[in-house]
């Protein structure tokens, strides 16, 4: 299996796996994301997001996932996240297999989130939010901000800078990356990192956002909780 770690990177809003290789770090460009620093004590954040009723190991992950972002100390305490519904379109290889796996990762974070509703369009002029299935150049025509990021990367997202997220992209590598854990795992952290949980972390292994590269296939307890704090406060 090919190793794979996260780095995130400030480039309009741009977070995403780099292989193994070592990588050329491009300069900062336009460095206004929701990210900041996570080593405050506060049971507030600047966007007034209660977290007293989560324990301090839940608030410290919270911190980590949500208000940090690697390179970036841009927004210190500051959220990102989507104050109207996330409508998805999906292009490319929609096989049958990463659409019903679309279908149960949108079904589980509809019942986690209580303030917005996430939904599968078939209609593009509907939609404020794009999947797409297949290989780099196909995702590059979709997403122009993804050009030069993609030759070794088999998962990307893209969101506007900004502390409100109104629309975004998204790929998973249908051609590079054959395992079909991979890609499902893929597919569910890419679209959970577009909610505005931009980091990756050391903890916890069986953790969505592991910095490590996985398969995993399914939300932690944990990570449940970091979707509830962000939304349903």
């Amino acid at each position: 299996m090919k190793k794979l770690f996260f780095l995130a990177l400030v480039f309009l809003g741009v977070f995403y796996y780099l292989s193994s290789n070592e990588p050329k770090l491009p300069e900062t460009i336009n460095p206004n994301t929701g990210g900041g620093n996570s080593d405050t004590t506060s049971s507030k954040t600047n966007s007034n997001l209660d977290l007293s009723k989560f324990s301090d190991e839940d608030v410290q992950y919270f911190k980590e996932v949500a208000l940090k972002a690697e390179y970036s100390d841009i927004n210190s305490g500051e959220v990102c996240k989507w104050n109207s519904d996330m409508n998805i379109f999906v292009k490319g290889d929609k096989s049958e297999v990463l659409m019903s796996e679309l279908n149960r990762i949108v079904t589980e974070l509809n019942g986690i989130i209580n303030t917005i509703e996430i939904n599968i369009v078939d209609d593009p002029s509907q939609a404020n939010y794009t999947i797409y299935f297949g290989n780099q150049y196909g995702y590059q025509e979709i997403e122009p901000a993804s050009i030069g990021y993609t030759e070794n990367n088999w998962g990307l997202f893209v969101v506007p800078s900004g502390t409100t997220i109104k629309g975004g992209t998204m790929y998973v590598d249908t051609e590079r990356c054959t395992s079909i854990d991979a890609q499902k795992h893929l597919l569910r952290e890419e679209l959970t990192q577009s909610l505005g949980l931009f980091n990756d972390s050391e903890k916890y292994p069986n953790s969505i956002f592991q910095q490590a590269w996985t398969e995993t296939t399914e939300y932690a307890d944990i990570d449940v909780r970091m979707i509830q704090m962000l939304y349903n406060n």
